[in-house]
C-alpha cells in the first residue's frame, strides 16, 4: 500500500464505520454472501486480510459462531483500534505481503476491496496458495471495471484507470494453482443525498484521497448540480466475487 493510502486510512480510521456503513441491511446482505461463497463453517479459521475496522468480521460473528478467533489483519493501526479487544479476534497490524510470509494456520481467507492497494499480487496469491491446506478457500471481492456510483466525473475517470480487471486476477490465481470461479453480486442502495455527499466530503473511498480540497469541492459542486432534483440517491453496487479453492 502506498504511503498516501496509509495516511488516508490513518486519518479516517476513527470515523470509517460511519462513512462506510450504508445500512444494516447492506452489511447483512454482504455478510450473508461472504459466508456463502467462503462456505464458512464453525470449525474454520478465517483471515480477514485488509480488515480495516473489522466491519465484516464483526458482522460474520453476528450471523454464526466460530470455534476459532478471526485473524484480523490490517496495516493501519488506527483502523484496527475499532476491532473489539476480544478472544473472538486475533488482531495483527501488518501488511498483506508480510502476513502471508509468516507461519500461521488458517483455511479460509477474505480480501474485500483491498487488492487494488497491493502491488505484488502474484507473490500474495502464490503465498496464499502455499499456506492454505487442501480444501482451503480464498475469497477475493472487488468492484468491476466500471461503477455507477454518484461521483463526479474526474473521480469516475480515475477509478476506471486504476481498477484491476477481475479476469486478470482470476488468470493470475489459476496460474499459481487455484481452482477459480467468478460470480457477480449486486445490491441496490437507497441513501439520503446529504448523507452520501458527507461521505464523499470525508473521502470515504481511498480513490478520493487523490483529490485536494479544491478539486473535491469542485467535484461536490458538480454532483450538486447533477443531482439537484434528488433527495435520495439510488444506485447499484456491483461486486465481483472470485472464489479461489485449493483442491
Amino acid at each position: 500500500m502506498s504511503g498516501q493510502n496509509q495516511k488516508h486510512y490513518q486519518k479516517i480510521g476513527s470515523i470509517y464505520d460511519d462513512l462506510w456503513y450504508y445500512s444494516n441491511e447492506y452489511i447483512r446482505f454482504m455478510t450473508t454472501s461472504i459466508i456463502k461463497y467462503l462456505r464458512l463453517k464453525p470449525t474454520d479459521t478465517l483471515v480477514d486480510l485488509g480488515c480495516g475496522t473489522g466491519i465484516y468480521s464483526k458482522s460474520i460473528l453476528k450471523q454464526m459462531q466460530l470455534d476459532n478467533p478471526i485473524i484480523c489483519v490490517d496495516c493501519s493501526e488506527e483502523m484496527l483500534k475499532q476491532v473489539p479487544l476480544s478472544s473472538e479476534y486475533k488482531i495483527m497490524a501488518v501488511d498483506a505481503i508480510n502476513f502471508v510470509s509468516q507461519a500461521q494456520a488458517y483455511n479460509k481467507v477474505l480480501i474485500k476491496e483491498v487488492i487494488h492497494h497491493i502491488d505484488n499480487k502474484e507473490l500474495l496469491f502464490s503465498s496464499l496458495f502455499q499456506r492454505l491446506p487442501i480444501g482451503g478457500i480464498f475469497l477475493l471481492i472487488l468492484l468491476p471495471p466500471t461503477i455507477d456510483y454518484p461521483l463526479f466525473s474526474q473521480a469516475i475517470k480515475r477509478y476506471e484507470i486504476s481498477q484491476p480487471h477481475y479476469n486478470n486476477l482470476a488468470n493470475l490465481l489459476e496460474k499459481v494453482g487455484f481452482n477459480v470461479s467468478i460470480n457477480f453480486v449486486e445490491y441496490l442502495h437507497s441513501i439520503p443525498k446529504s448523507q452520501y455527499f458527507k461521505m464523499v466530503e470525508n473521502r470515504y473511498m481511498s480513490l478520493l484521497s487523490f483529490f485536494d480540497d479544491k478539486q473535491l469541492a469542485e467535484g461536490l459542486a458538480e454532483m450538486e448540480q447533477k443531482y439537484a432534483q434528488q433527495s435520495i440517491l439510488e444506485f447499484p453496487d456491483r461486486f465481483v466475487f472470485i472464489t479461489a479453492s485449493k483442491l
